[in-house]
């Protein structure tokens, strides 16, 4: 065949320099799949006593149940990012090897001490040491967000979590008593239990709010990636599920007394009590969208300033 210049073009050995995703070559994107591929089987065989466990607590606590979700979240973001990430140049570095050592310690560490949290979360410390290892600090640094949001997929060690879960059980008690009072409902609270005239409600670690503000924090930073990535606006959403969470708390609470107050304990443990998981989660998202149209204003405000 020939070209317009006269030259003749042989179309069996004409190649498309265009691959999937990007990649300069198809070489170059065989010698990548290869090395994820070894990296993943050797990660495989370093973790297969740790993820199975891992992954029980996600299906048998309803605290963590989000964390199917993490790593497929994780892995979308990697996608969605695919342009900056491979016009990122490699750098190798040995400097990656000492996340890589401190990750295998942590790992070891962890399953002599018994310590699920340290064992889990040394996964993804080594995850990016390799990343730095192989593709260099640019490249780590591209992928720092992604590979950050794993850790909503570890479930936090019992110390921190009660830590954080008494603190909101208070919070939750002593704010749902005084709304009832303002509101002019007797009420009558002692430590985590608020006694009304009809019903007497107990503040537990389920009630405390942790699990909504640990799915909420997880959808808040989530969503600023997608819509307005950026360190500042994924700090202003994550400073605000804090105040959200805790509004929301109590307010279901307050509903949730004034149910059984006015109807009777078994309207209030009945159907509303399983529903307010999700009118909470409602509200915090209504939240989340007043959050995200206000920063939108506010950046559009500071665009157009000449």
């Amino acid at each position: 065949m020939n070209d317009s210049s006269g030259r003749v073009i042989d179309m069996n050995t004409m190649e498309s320099t265009s691959t999937p995703f990007g990649f300069a070559s198809r070489a170059a994107m065989a010698s990548t799949a290869f090395v994820v591929a070894a990296f993943a089987t050797l990660l495989g065989l370093l973790y297969a006593n740790v993820l199975p466990d891992l992954v029980q607590e996600w299906w048998d606590d309803p605290n963590y149940s989000h964390g199917f979700l993490v790593p497929l979240f994780s892995a979308y973001l990697v996608y969605q990012r695919r342009a900056s990430i491979l016009a990122t140049e490699f750098r190798p570095s040995w400097w990656g090897l000492a996340p890589i050592l401190f990750g295998i310690a942590s790992l070891v560490l962890g399953q002599v001490g018994a310590e699920a949290f340290v064992s889990r979360a040394s996964l993804i410390v080594i995850l990016a040491g390799l990343t730095w290892f192989h593709a260099g600090w640019p490249m780590l640094r591209a992928v720092m967000f992604p590979l950050a949001f794993l850790l909503f997929m570890v479930p936090l060690p019992a110390v921190l979590f009660y830590a954080v879960a008494f603190p909101l059980q208070g919070l939750a008690a002593q704010n749902a008593a005084w709304i009832l009072d303002h509101m002019g409902v007797p009420v009558l609270i002692d430590g985590n239990v608020i006694h009304l005239s009809h019903i007497s409600l107990g503040v537990t670690e389920a009630c405390s709010g942790i699990r909504s503000l640990i799915s909420l924090l997880a959808l808040a930073l989530a969503w600023a990636a997608l819509a307005l990535p950026g360190t500042v606006t994924m700090a202003i959403f994550a400073i605000v599920t804090i105040p959200v969470t805790i509004v929301a708390n109590a307010g279901r609470v307050v509903v949730t007394g004034l149910i059984g107050q006015w109807f009777g304990r078994q309207y209030a443990e009945g159907f509303f009590h399983m529903a307010s998981g999700w009118i909470i989660f409602v509200f915090a998202f209504m939240c989340l969208i007043v959050v995200d149209r206000g920063l939108r204003l506010v950046i559009a405000r500071k665009r157009s300033r000449p």
